[in-house]
């Protein structure tokens, strides 16, 4: 179905203004655009949900399914959702078995010729939807694309762009740089050849289903920013950041355990040893120094390379003086840095 024109919708808000509240983006000329399915799964995140919603549905994109797959919240987001109905093609509100659970559910009813889940604290930014379904039109060869995103707080403010640039499988594989979720689209036969999310994880199905995209289909950055990715307390990955970590070097250790091309199983040592660092710079973070420097000398002991030994030696050097006397020298080397720069001018 089309997108809904502003109007359509309910009205925004008190006091929420610019997109996706008091914006839209004009509807794109009738053709053969692909049909792309939007599944986002959602529980108990009313305060973000109906901001979600709007930048899906606002897109001005002319074959859009769009579903939302509840957990069965009790915060309002029900009513969120009711008052969208009209505009999506599904939507439940019921007891699941987490993220990966919901978004199955929503990929098995989906019709689209590309797929993508949408978390309900991220947002679509506009033309996003466009700009992918274009990039597919053109390179029938592709599997998986992802673009720029910004990370915002809780009052939708925009912090930061995170980096993000063409990776190899490999580097994928390290995390450096990782794929920001958000800004995912995935064909529907890649899809199918590779099946859905494992419902076991929790923090990294998207990490372990990318992997399993880049064995078998091309994946591409587009220069375009695509989506936003909230930054808040109440985020699974701020919760627990350490089984994050952890949850992610399980699914690398169990990538390695099958029959590879000879230039990604050579990658194994490293690959851990990257891990093992990522853990302990969470261990700081945590203020547990001692175990941090234990996962800094498995790293050492799997790999030493140039790259591995100078991370090692700022995760240790946090480990000792903790992660917040590092944070004030880094800042405190920023403001050198640009002071000198002021005095040149």
């Amino acid at each position: 179905m089309p997108c809904p024109s502003l109007s359509e919708l309910p009205p925004p808000l008190t006091g929420k203004t610019g997109w996706p509240w008091t914006q839209a983006v004009e509807p794109l000329p009738a053709g053969t655009w692909p049909k792309i399915t939007i599944v986002t799964p959602s529980f108990n995140q009313a305060q973000f949900l109906e901001e979600t919603i709007r930048s899906v549905l606002l897109q001005g994109y002319p074959n859009l399914e769009y579903m939302v797959i509840d957990g069965g919240s009790t915060d309002g987001s029900v009513d969120v959702i009711r008052r969208y109905a009209p505009w999506l093609a599904f939507w439940t509100s019921e007891p699941d078995r987490g993220q990966s659970d919901a978004i199955n559910k929503g990929w098995q009813r989906a019709t689209g010729d590309v797929l993508a889940y949408l978390n309900s604290d991220d947002t679509y930014l506009p033309g996003a939807l466009r700009w992918v379904a274009e990039t597919f039109a053109q390179n029938p060869s592709l599997g998986l694309v992802y673009g720029r995103v910004c990370v915002i707080d809780e009052q939708s403010r925009v912090l930061r762009e995170r980096p993000v640039r063409q990776a190899s499988l490999a580097e994928v594989l390290r995390w450096s740089p990782s794929i920001p979720q958000p800004s995912i689209f995935v064909r529907r036969t890649a899809v199918e050849s590779v099946g859905f999310f494992n419902t076991d994880l929790h923090y990294t199905m998207d990490y372990e289903f990318s992997l399993r995209i880049g064995l078998r289909s091309e994946m591409r950055f587009i220069p375009y920013l695509l989506a936003t990715m909230r930054d808040h307390a109440a985020a699974k990955t701020a919760r627990d950041p350490l089984k994050h970590v952890e949850e992610g070097m399980a699914v690398a250790e169990k990538f390695f355990t099958q029959t590879l091309p000879p230039n990604l199983a050579t990658l194994k040592q490293q690959t851990l040893a990257v891990f093992c660092l990522r853990r302990a710079r969470v261990l700081s973070r945590l203020g547990r120094g001692a175990e941090a420097r234990i996962a800094i000398h498995q790293a050492l002991r799997l790999h030493t390379d140039t790259v591995i030994i100078r991370q090692a030696a700022t995760v240790w050097a946090m480990s000792v003086l903790g992660y917040g006397i590092i944070a004030q020298l880094r800042r405190f080397k920023r403001w050198w840095l640009q002071l000198c720069m002021g005095r040149r001018t």
